[in-house]
């Protein structure tokens, strides 16, 4: 079976409620039962989330998160079939905020702290996410 890696990028919608600590143990308890992993970053206005697994469940997964109203303007950064895994230990991991620490982390591999998913580098991207998962640990 295939292993896919799905990148995407999407703007908070603020009409709709949000709370990150249930939508995490949502997105964990299900993504464990269909061997997803992944990691998910949101500074309050935006959402970057990569998305590991069989192609079919990433697929599904990324269409009801694009019909989810907690989410709007959605882009798809990249979808590919991959080698491994980038977050093996997470079946979601949340990274919150946007601290002096992770500025200086998006510093390191971009020119300014602001996505841009327009013109963004994934490869980037994911350096990013996975030091910021290195800050958290495995959950």
């Amino acid at each position: 079976m295939n292993l896919t890696r799905l990148v995407y990028y999407s703007q908070r919608n603020p009409s709709e409620k949000l709370d990150t600590a249930d939508l995490i143990a949502t997105c964990r308890r299900n993504n464990a039962r269909l061997n997803l992993t992944g990691m998910l970053h949101y500074n309050g206005d935006h959402f970057i989330q990569v998305i590991e697994g069989g192609r079919v469940e990433v697929s599904a997964l990324y269409h009801a998160i694009a019909r989810d109203p907690r989410h709007s303007n959605i882009i798809l950064l990249s979808c590919e079939d991959v080698r491994e895994r980038i977050f093996p230990d997470w079946s979601m991991g949340l990274h919150q905020g946007m601290s002096d620490r992770t500025s200086a982390i998006f510093l390191r591999y971009f020119s300014t702290d602001v996505v841009n998913p327009e013109i963004v580098s994934v490869d980037s991207l994911l350096d990013v996410l996975q030091d910021l998962s290195a800050e958290l640990g495995a959950s």
